[in-house]
Order: structure tokens, then sequence, then C-alpha cells
């Protein structure tokens, strides 16, 4: 079983290398690593270039052609059976691709269709472990999980069709899988055309969902396989830092490119849709914010939700509740944080209001 890790480089030159050699020191060897390199400014291509090692293949682009782009241009490289696509400064923890294989191996022909994620540390820049990112709760439930498969790995295991998981996603505007430990089977990249270059900040949930619909089971090992930096220069952060609202305009896209294939497979209409992105990105994510202390924020996103859906968002209680309390300055701050204290001690993992 050949593993094609691609990793898509921006001028990440502290940590290319710590991710390149946590690859190249894998149990399971028959991999390939291929980079992509979008044009960086710092070092990395000189530093990636003094790593020699017959299993990389590196290509630069002449110019910069966006995150999403340079997923594909990494991807475009594999020849492995299986793909993992590797953010440039996360770690695969040793022994991960053996779990993978050995796991891939006990699910018989049902490898073919699969995906498989697992759970991630999350490390600061020092690659010290800061937490832990498991399964999305409001997605994989207690139910779904396979006793007979959990001794592979000695971890809990999660299977869950694959319309399922994809109901579930659309429900709740969900990203089922992490982005860096999530495997599958070349041809099924090949089916969904990769991530295509419509998304802003967060291409790998557009390109999960649509994996979904052409996969027939999901599964999550709730053990860390890999490790997921945070840190002030990843995407995440830099949003946050700017005030940025890219994360709600790639939802807002979402809830209108879906096809009636997807979504026939999802057994969801198109308004399901809609009313799902008004719930958990604008009303709760917005009340959310608002405990945060970010009330310009909460009150941007809650003018986003008007302008994309203003009847829908007119109606929903909690999107009224949040125009109230944004009226009520710090006091409605106050209450709102309480609400979402309470809300997220009594709903469990992964819940927002």
């Amino acid at each position: 079983m050949k593993f094609s890790i691609c990793i898509p480089n921006y001028n990440y030159e502290q940590y290319i290398e710590r991710t390149i050699r946590s690859v190249l020191e894998q149990s399971h060897d028959d991999l390939e690593v291929l980079i992509s390199d979008n044009a960086s400014t710092d070092r990395s291509v000189e530093i990636i270039k003094g790593i020699h090692d017959p299993r990389i293949l590196t290509r630069v682009n002449a110019c910069n052609v966006g995150f999403a782009g340079n997923l594909d241009k990494a991807a475009s490289m594999a020849t492995g059976d299986w793909m993992i696509m590797l953010s440039s400064d996360d770690l695969v923890r040793p022994g991960a691709l053996s779990a993978y294989k050995d796991f891939a191996e006990g699910l018989g022909s049902e490898r073919d269709t699969a995906v498989i994620s697992s759970a991630v540390d999350v490390i600061d820049s020092q690659d010290v472990v800061t937490g832990k990112i498991g399964p999305e709760m409001q997605v994989w439930r207690e139910t779904d999980r396979v006793p007979a498969l959990e001794t592979v790995l000695d971890a809990p295991v999660y299977r869950v069709p694959a319309p399922e998981l994809l109901r579930r996603c659309l429900q709740t505007m969900k990203n089922p899988f992490n982005f860096a430990s999530t495997a599958y089977r070349r041809d099924l990249y090949q089916k969904v055309e990769g991530y295509g270059g419509g998304r802003l900040i967060n291409p790998d949930k557009w390109f999960h969902w649509r994996l979904l619909a052409v996969a027939e089971t999901a599964y999550f090992i709730d053990r860390p396989l890999f490790a997921y930096r945070w840190h002030p220069q990843n995407q995440t952060a830099q949003q946050a830092s700017t005030g940025a609202l890219k994360y709600l305009v790639d939802e807002y896209s979402s809830t209108l490119e879906l096809d009636e294939v997807l979504l026939a497979r999802a057994g969801m209409t198109r308004e399901q849709v809609a009313r799902a992105f008004v719930e958990y990105d604008i009303a709760r994510h917005g009340l959310a914010t608002l405990a945060r202390g970010q009330r310009q924020r909460a009150q941007r996103i809650l003018d986003f939700g008007r302008a994309a859906y203003p009847q829908l968002t007119k109606r929903n209680r909690k999107a009224i509740a949040l125009a109230a309390l944004l009226t009520l300055h710090p006091l409605g701050q106050s209450i709102a944080k309480r609400a979402y204290g309470f809300e997220q001690s009594t709903r469990g993992k992964g819940t927002t209001i």
C-alpha cells in the first residue's frame, strides 16, 4: 500500500523540514512526499532541496495560485494508492502510516470506497502538545462506535455510512474530518476533481463533503496519529487577527454550489442547508463571538446573515436573540457569555450555541 503525502507550502521555512522528516521517518516506507511550493519568498525551497531522499518530489509554482489551487498542484503529482494532504507546518506521528495500513487492510474490500481520519494533537511552534482535536460529536456519535475494529489500533473507532455522515454535516455545517489526518484512495480524489479553487479559508470542508458524496463509508480513529500546529501565521489565526469573514464567504458559497446529486445523496433540500447555515454559521457563531467579547465582529456576522438570507435570518430565534443582545452592549455580552457557557457544559464536546 503506497501513500502519497501531499504537502502544499508557502513561506513556512520555520517548519517545513520538521514536517518532511516526520514523514520520511515513518516505519511504513512505501510512500512519496510531494511538495508544491506556492512561490515562497523565504528559504523554503532551499531547505526542501537540502533534504536528499529519492521519495521527495518538489515543484515550485511560477506564481502564487492560492491555497486551494496549491492543494491540487501537490495532489496532481500523486501516484500512490492512498493520499493524505499534510500542511507544511503539521506533523505525522511515528507509526501513523503503518497504523492506517493495518486498519485499512482490516476493512477488506470496503477499504476501496472508505475515507479514514483520526484525532490530532494540537502543538505550538515548539512542538509542545497543547490539546487534542477528536471526533466532532455532532456528526460522530457514541452509537457509531465499532468495538470489533477498536482492537486493531487500541482506540475508539467510529463508522458511519458516507451518505448519513454527509447528511449530518449539512445539518450542522460541520467538517467531519481533520485536514492533516484524512486518508482516501486516489481514485476518490479524482472522482470529485480535487479541491477546486473556489474557497478562501477552508477548502478542506468543501472537499470532504464532496468526498462523502462518492465514498461509501467513513471512519474516525480517536487516537492522535498526526499533529496540527497552531501558531500566529496559520490561516485560522490570520483570519481571527484581521477580523476577516472569509469563513462565512466560504460557507455561504457552499449553500449555493451544492449540486442536486449531492443534496439527494444526503436526503436534504437546498433550503434545509440554508437554514443550517443561518442557525450555525450566523446565529450560534454570532452568539459565541459576542460571548468572547467581540461585539463588532458579532454584528458583522449578523449583518452577513441578513444580507445572505434575510428572511431565514429574520425568523431564526437565535438570530433574533443575537440582535437583541447586540443592542444591550456590555449587558448583552454578559448574558451571551453566561448562555454560551451553560450550553457548552450541558450539550457536550464540539457544540456551540
